[in-house]
């Protein structure tokens, strides 16, 4: 057996740990350069964009707070009426990146892949 089953098998955990999280609809898990490695999105191809440019707003977003003198943030919201996209580090290589409902307790999902994000960086 390839010591990629293994690895599959465990994103594929993380991937539906996070799915199941109340409030997100979707999520990926990328890496930092924009490379897609794991998802619940239908479509490939939008989830391949979708992860290139989390990876280009978290990288954003912690340039503008270094510019400032403030932490890297620990997760970015962009709210809509009706949905969100909530991005959270995981580990120094990795991001997880939702989408979530608007009623969802976001701070709450937040916190909850914050927890899991650890949990990824730690284990992949």
């Amino acid at each position: 057996m390839s010591s990629a089953g293994p690895l599959k098998q465990m994103i594929r955990q993380f991937v539906d740990e996070i799915k199941a999280v109340s409030g997100v609809n979707d999520c990926a898990l990328v890496s930092t350069d924009g490379i897609l490695i794991g998802k619940s999105f239908e479509d490939s191809l939008s989830a391949q964009s979708f992860g290139a440019m989390c990876a280009t707003m978290i990288a954003s977003s912690e340039a503008a707070a270094s510019v400032v003198n403030i932490e890297s943030p620990l997760w970015i919201v962009v709210n809509s009426h009706k949905k969100a996209i909530i991005l959270v580090p995981a580990g120094e290589r990795l991001l997880i990146a939702v989408t979530a409902n608007n009623d969802a307790n976001l701070e709450g999902v937040c916190a909850h892949l914050q927890e899991i994000g650890e949990r990824i960086g730690g284990a992949l």
